[in-house]
């Protein structure tokens, strides 16, 4: 039986970036939450200005959004795309470890399929994946710094590697695995995971940016590799920053490679 949708309104104590109420919407399929970002306007990119393929931008998403508030986890997976691996000649390592770990050893194609058959499913809402800047914007959370969380990671607010040296975090604990998803504090606008856990897969192909000032970008219309966002479980924290961004071929698959979705309202 699919469950009634619901929006609830939740009160998050907030450091300044956002204060007001953080409005979360659960679908009935699946019970996905996604919470409310608002339109707004940031500067996305690299501010360290490290990388030339992150060069700093003005960016402007002019219209509100439903982004998950966590990673699709394998449980929400397997009851659109079933419990058979798709992939067995290099099958995933977390397969039926834990039904609230995120779904990873998925490649875009596969995820398409999955948007695709619950969206047929679906007789309200439609499901999409974020793009690069959706993604970002929502990360920063009003930030500017490396992390929503300040400049440092720690292995206390992300699961990250770290064990893996970098300028950005202490050493620590390397977990080995994805952790449930909501394990760790969200940030400042309730999303959990933004840093560390897996991979996300946006649906943008993948393009150096430009200096120019854009408007709700998507990237380019076609190319070789799609982008993938957030760093992993795996990657040590200069991977989970919020400008950090890696290429990915779209048939291809990883050990900590997932993603979340966008909600929107079915004309």
């Amino acid at each position: 039986m699919k469950r009634p949708l619901r929006i609830v309104l939740l009160l998050l104590i907030l450091t300044g970036c956002r204060d007001e109420p953080i409005s979360i919407l659960t679908e009935p399929i699946l019970s996905m939450e996604f919470v409310n970002i608002k339109k707004g306007s940031f500067l996305m990119g690299d501010h360290e200005n490290l990388k030339e393929s992150e060069i700093l931008h003005e960016v402007s998403l002019t219209n509100d959004y439903w982004l998950g508030r966590t990673e699709v986890t394998q449980s929400q997976w397997e009851k659109i795309m079933g419990n058979k691996e798709l992939h067995p000649e290099k099958p995933s390592p977390f397969r039926n470890v834990n039904p609230d770990f995120p779904i990873v050893g998925v490649s875009y194609f596969d995820v398409e399929l999955f948007m695709t058959r619950l969206n047929d499913m679906s007789t309200e809402f439609q499901f999409r994946l974020p793009t690069e800047a959706e993604w970002e914007y929502a990360c920063r959370a009003g930030t500017k710094t490396p992390f929503a969380f300040g400049s440092m990671l720690d292995d206390s607010i992300a699961n990250y590697n770290a064990k893996t040296k970098s300028k950005y975090s202490k050493k620590g604990n390397f977990l080995g695995s994805p952790a449930p998803v909501g394990s760790y504090p969200p940030n400042q606008w309730g999303l959990f995971d933004m840093h560390g856990n897996v991979w996300e897969w946006v649906s943008d192909w993948y393009a150096p940016f430009t200096s120019n000032k854009v408007t709700n970008p998507t990237g380019p219309n076609a190319g070789q590799e799609k982008v993938i966002r957030g760093g992993s479980w795996y990657f040590g924290a200069d991977n989970a920053k919020s400008s950090s961004r890696k290429t990915h071929a779209p048939d291809l698959w990883g050990f900590s490679i997932g993603f979340r979705l966008i909600c929107e309202k079915k004309n």
